[in-house]
């Protein structure tokens, strides 16, 4: 993978199914980044693919900040690694937020961090640096393929979790 190539002539869309697949991290992700300790090691739950569409497309030419799918654990960690550029307060209660998607536009460089917090409070705040914030994923996948390509290796007839079953593991 390339990790300075942004800009696709196509790019596929997600299914349905893999859209449904991602959505339980949405719902989840504060729970998931508070146990990430419990499960940043086991490879299968690392590993869980996100299908996250941080696209922007124009005039059929699709610039995405990485492509879909993204590791849960290359995810989760760029964002607890780079707090300066996805972390957040809230702003009824200025708790941290951890974003569980960031979407927005290399023409204007804004950038959509979504989150949520426990407070109650939803919603998205607004940053400039969408590249820069794309190369921090970047390299956190490219850092991780070796540890991902030694899973598949050593575990041939295992697959990826699911946030469900990761989930299901951390009650």
């Amino acid at each position: 993978m390339d990790k300075n190539i942004f800009i696709r002539k196509s790019a596929l869309r997600p299914t349905e199914e893999q859209r449904l697949l991602t959505k339980p991290f949405y719902q989840n992700a504060n729970t998931i980044y508070q146990h990430f300790d419990d499960w940043k090691d086991i490879d299968r739950f690392y590993f869980i693919p996100l299908y996250l569409e941080m696209t922007y497309s124009v005039a059929g030419i699709t610039a995405e900040l990485a492509p879909d799918p993204v590791w849960l654990g290359s995810f989760v960690q760029t964002i607890r690694n780079h707090p300066d550029l996805f972390q957040f307060q809230c702003p009824d209660c200025g708790k941290t937020i951890l974003p569980y998607r960031f979407v927005g536009s290399p023409l204007s460089g804004r950038v959509d961090l979504e989150g949520y917090c426990d407070c109650g409070w939803k919603g998205f705040k607004t940053v400039s640096g969408w590249f820069v914030r794309g190369e921090a994923l970047r390299k956190q996948i490219a850092a991780d393929t070796l540890r991902y390509h030694k899973f598949r290796m050593l575990h041939p007839g295992t697959r990826s979790a699911t946030v469900e079953e990761l989930l299901n593991m951390l009650r």
